[in-house]
């Protein structure tokens, strides 16, 4: 901890207020964040239930554990219409019945359905007809609960997506089963029996159209076939829909009559050097990640990034953000004179401690306890710039510390292990 505290700057999920993130160290306001982000937007409190923040509010996310990290998500649009109602247009009911508001749903209140099959011969299902845009890339998400049904399948319309975009969930034993071809799926605990159950698509859509592209059907098993006829009369509990575009699911944005857009999450601190936060000649930064899973990153090419500039292709600074367009865990790069590098190193773990260290020619670069990068070559400026976004990639932060000068190897090497 002695490390820590002799940062010069330190910041944690820690206190707050509306476009405010208190830094630790210092204390005299020097070291604070502003927080961007014009919507309101969702997170797992201490408590393990969602919760709506409001704008600005940074979010200390506890979805990963009990410590909770600043969550930075991109921008992203749940199209999915009352995704908490789904007694009501526009959802259709087929061969089965919802029963609104039987249980208590994931941000602990009274209002999850349930979705009970009729026993008749067909696909018991529910199904919402939603517009997509041609050559896209779409995920899919419920939160289900077992009632009297252990099994849950979510697939699209086969004209829309292809035949192959669907899964089967098995909320008995919390685990994906037979999933299609052009699909990846996953399946996440969400406490008191709730799974949010979640289908991205591997390739694009081949129609733009209105269909029925979000179906959620109750099956007989974990390897059911795609659009199984039964004659079930079981039910399952179902509650918070969400379609959006991308190739990965985000935090939830809850609907109402119309798709609600939630913004990117920005925190920024700028006057680094003016403030005394670092030098000209060298200093170290460091940073504690979570949930650094292998994502498709957004169209935006932004992450976490210190730099002489406001983006993280201006001026010379150090950048974490997805290498590229292909399926990928954080990668670290460097800027100088505005060219980013090739990237020098991919972070291999979920979880990861990395720190760069400047002398004012070369620098190194440390993650988990081992130099990764050796006398890159360097020559800062004034880095004024400390600014994480979700623009790229969701990323949750821990910690974030800066030195005025560089730490030693050794140091380095203590302070990532």
């Amino acid at each position: 901890m002695s490390l820590l505290t002799d940062a010069s700057l330190l910041v944690t999920p820690n206190a707050y207020k509306a476009t405010k993130l208190y830094s630790i160290i210092p204390t005299n306001g020097n070291g604070d964040f502003t927080v961007t982000r014009a919507t309101t937007a969702t997170r797992i409190n201490s408590a393990g239930l969602i919760e709506t923040v409001g704008n600005n509010i940074p979010r200390l996310d506890y979805s990963l554990g009990s410590c909770p990290n600043i969550l930075l998500e991109p921008q992203r649009t749940n199209l999915a219409l009352r995704s908490e109602q789904l007694d009501n247009a526009p959802w259709t009911i087929v061969q089965s019945t919802v029963t609104p508001n039987t249980t208590i749903s994931p941000d602990g209140t009274l209002n999850a359905d349930t979705l009970t099959a009729n026993g008749t011969s067909s696909n018991n299902r529910l199904n919402q007809n939603i517009s997509l845009l041609v050559s896209t890339t779409y995920t899919y998400t419920i939160y289900a609960k077992k009632d009297t049904n252990d099994f849950i399948q979510l697939y699209g319309n086969s004209t829309i997506v292809g035949s192959n975009f669907w899964a089967n969930f098995d909320l008995n034993n919390g685990v994906v089963g037979t999933v299609g071809s052009a699909t990846t799926a996953s399946i996440q605990s969400v406490g008191n029996g709730w799974y949010r159950c979640i289908m991205a698509m591997t390739g694009t859509t081949v129609l733009a159209g209105n269909s029925s592209t979000f179906v959620i059907q109750l099956t007989t098993s974990a390897s059911a076939l795609r659009a199984q006829t039964n004659s079930l009369t079981t039910s399952v509990f179902l509650w918070g829909a969400q379609l959006e575009l991308g190739s990965y699911a985000t935090s939830y944005i809850p609907t109402l009559v119309s798709s609600v857009t939630r913004n990117l999450d920005q925190i920024s601190r700028n006057n680094i050097f003016t403030n005394g936060l670092i030098t000209a000649s060298g200093g170290t930064w460091f940073i504690e990640l979570r949930g650094n899973i292998p994502v498709t990153r957004d169209l935006s090419t932004s992450g976490i990034f210190l730099n002489t500039g406001v983006s993280s292709t201006i001026g010379n600074g150090f950048v974490l953000r997805n290498p590229g367009s292909i399926s990928s865990r954080i990668g670290i790069f460097t800027v100088v004179a505005g060219g980013l590098s090739a990237n020098l190193h991919t972070i291999a773990t979920d979880n990861a401690k990395v720190a760069f260290k400047w002398n004012g020619t070369i620098a190194d670069v440390f993650v988990n306890g081992v130099k990764v990068v050796a006398a890159t070559p360097f020559t800062p400026t004034a880095m004024e710039n400390l600014i994480g976004e979700g623009s790229n990639r969701a990323i949750q932060v821990n910690l974030m510390a800066l030195y005025s000068t560089p730490l030693t190897d050794t140091q380095c090497i203590a302070l990532t292990t």
